[in-house]
């Protein structure tokens, strides 16, 4: 009785070791795209502070009008890629 006991533990340890790494491997998707969004967040942002910088009174509030438009549309875009592509590979 004791090889089936043996092969039991044996399983049960490698079960648990996939489950890990699947863990692991979702954890690493999403912070991935977490720094993706932040990254869209940043360019944003640069847009902004630049339309602020400039003083050209045209372009000057276009700028500063389009930096949250584009942080807004980049994130959500990442938001709906992520999850299309959590689907694909079976993270849910």
């Amino acid at each position: 009785m004791s090889i089936r006991d043996e092969l039991y533990e044996k399983l049960c340890a490698e079960n648990e070791a996939a489950e890990l790494a699947a863990r692991r491997a979702v954890r690493r998707y999403w912070i991935v795209t977490l720094l993706v969004c932040w990254g869209w967040c940043v360019v944003g942002g640069a847009v902004t502070v630049y339309g602020f910088h400039i003083f050209d009174p045209v372009n000057g509030p276009m700028l500063v009008d389009a930096g949250p438009k584009i942080a807004a549309a980049g994130t959500l875009a990442t938001v709906l890629i992520a999850g299309y592509l959590r689907r694909e590979r079976g993270y849910e």
